[in-house]
């Protein structure tokens, strides 16, 4: 189920290099062009998007065709600070409604594989997370939508004027 994404986690002893898998293959510390790539991908999204959702340490960032999600897992780091695992991913508007429950089980693939662990409550917020998604985006399409409708009543205002102002001025 992983291979739509990318998944990075930290490296807990804050020295080896992160856990970054991109479509369901790890990337190993020496392919440093593909890790970038990833955390570029990543990067550009946390830069551009939007949060969305932010709720007992799980957060969702999105622009309009890509997204991040932090969980935090159970372990931490050698400095006992708290170890966010990502997942980034693209969605569009057919599949939104769907990309909840599939985020949420390769989120737990990918933990499972990863030999960390998270609380079942973060999954829960993840689906929070992607509703608050889907509902921004369909406010998004409302919001369109109007713009188009003003915009096309505006130009059927002005043909019927310049049409008005034609007619009149034929004898």
């Amino acid at each position: 189920m992983t291979e739509k994404f990318i998944f990075w986690a930290q490296a807990l002893d804050n020295s080896s290099p992160d856990l970054i898998t991109v479509r369901g293959e790890a990337i190993g510390a020496d392919d440093s062009l593909r890790r970038q790539k990833a955390v570029s991908d990543v990067s550009h999204v946390v830069k551009s998007g939007n949060r969305i959702f932010d709720t007992r340490g799980v957060q969702l960032t999105a622009d309009a065709q890509n997204f991040i999600i932090e969980v935090p897992s159970v372990q931490q780091d050698r400095d006992g600070r708290t170890a966010p695992i990502v997942c980034y991913g693209q969605y569009d508007r057919e599949i939104i409604a769907n990309l909840s429950d599939y985020v949420a089980d390769s989120l737990c693939e990918f933990v499972r594989e990863s030999g960390r662990s998270i609380k079942p409550e973060h999954i829960e917020l993840v689906h929070q997370a992607f509703s608050e998604l889907k509902k921004k985006n369909q406010k998004r399409r409302i919001a369109f939508g109007t713009v188009i409708g003003a915009a096309a009543l505006t130009i059927a205002i002005l043909i019927y004027g310049i049409i008005r102002l034609i007619s009149s001025r034929i004898p």
